[in-house]
């Protein structure tokens, strides 16, 4: 066991290693470089009011390699986890002038656990009701995360989504936080940290009063299948419901925004009973700098994770003059059947070039055991 777990960690400090060697070589490793390609950077984030604006191709490939590697201390055992994850993102501009625009998104993943532990067995081992922001893959798994075609009518004001996604994918995913390929928080502050709302065929629709105040819900299919296209049984199956909110704050000032109150109900199936709650996301500029990230969740009934999760944190842009890096820190409360967990996550995403970046994270948790249990994480993100 120990043996495996040194060759594990040689293995990913090497893979890590050689990346930035490649940086080095290119010459782009530089904070002058990597200030004048900041807003290639910044391109490949998506506000959700204008999810589209990041570019003008109208062909868009979204690559990226994600290795990463956790270790925690606790009771009642140690455990680690190696894992990479593997992606592709295809976006087509099909229609794009003032008045309509019409898009197609296609997003393949690929997961291998190298060694170590499952993500549940993680938690187990270390006595925690938090899992590690990890893969949830046994061994290899390959699935379409999601394939949907997008409208923007109306002068853009109505938005309508129809085919397979993640629900909390299409109202979360933030610059600041909301998907964890890009946040380095937990688990528990990643983009579902209560309901089991998997993937599946739905419809979304959004309309925008203003610039910074929308409406919509969506409606997913309760049978989602990630491995393959389908059109389920409509007559039959259980769905997913949602409404939300979204609004921005301070746009007068600049300050970056992003807020989100959700409500889903989840009807029965076979094997799962039903469930409800609410979900607030935030991301709230309080500079130009230093980012307010809150996440707060409650839900009843069908709970395969948590029963809620209360997440403040700060994010800080551009750390010791350092364009394009990012820091953070967040306290948690995780409660699941009424025990309460809580944590400090820390992390330091430092980008090598406007590609490459590597994130070391800490955190801390006081468990439901009544003991201080740490975890040491670190992953690389190569995106092209």
């Amino acid at each position: 066991m120990k043996n495996q777990f040194l060759k594990s960690l040689v293995l990913l400090i090497a893979l890590i290693f050689s990346t930035f060697i490649v940086a080095q070589s290119t010459g782009e490793n530089n904070f002058k470089s990597i200030k004048l390609e900041n807003d290639t950077i910044e391109k490949k984030h998506i506000d959700r009011f204008d999810r589209w604006a990041y570019s003008q191709k109208k062909h868009d490939v979204f690559f990226y390699l994600a290795p990463m590697f956790q270790y925690g201390t606790g009771e009642p055992d140690n455990a680690y986890n190696l894992h990479h994850d593997l992606g592709l993102m295809y976006r087509w501009f099909m229609v794009d002038n003032d008045k309509i625009k019409i898009n197609f998104q296609g997003w393949l993943e690929q997961s291998t656990l190298w060694a170590g532990e499952t993500t549940s067995n993680f938690s187990k081992k270390t006595g925690m009701i938090s899992s590690p922001n990890a893969s949830t893959v046994t061994d290899h798994d390959f699935s379409i995360e999601s394939f949907f075609f997008e409208m923007f009518l109306f002068d853009q004001k109505w938005d309508i989504t129809l085919g397979k996604f993640d629900p909390l994918f299409l109202t979360t995913f933030t610059n600041y936080s909301g998907w964890d390929k890009y946040n380095y928080f937990a688990k528990s502050a990643a983009s579902d940290p209560v309901p089991d709302l998997e993937g599946g065929m739905g419809l979304y629709s959004e309309y925008h009063i203003s610039k910074s105040l929308s409406i919509g819900g969506l409606v997913v299919d309760n049978e989602a299948v990630n491995d393959y296209i389908y059109l389920p049984e409509f007559a039959s199956t259980s769905w997913n419901y949602m409404g939300f909110l979204r609004f921005k704050l301070g746009q007068k000032k600049g300050l970056y925004s992003d807020h989100n109150f959700m409500v889903y109900r989840q009807s029965e199936t076979e094997n799962k009973s039903s469930g409800s709650g609410w979900i607030y996301t935030a991301n709230q500029g309080l500079t130009e700098k230093m980012i307010l990230i809150l996440k707060l969740s409650n839900g009843s009934g069908r709970i395969d994770k948590l029963n809620a999760a209360y997440v403040a944190g700060l994010s800080f842009l551009d750390p010791f003059k350092r364009s394009a890096d990012q820091a953070g820190f967040a306290l948690m409360i995780n409660e699941k059947n009424g025990q309460q967990e809580y944590g400090l996550d820390t992390f330091y995403r430092f980008f090598i070039n406007p590609y490459v970046n590597v994130a070391p994270n800490f955190q801390a948790y006081y468990t439901i055991n009544e003991r201080v249990n740490t975890v040491f994480g670190l992953r690389a993100f190569i995106t092209y």
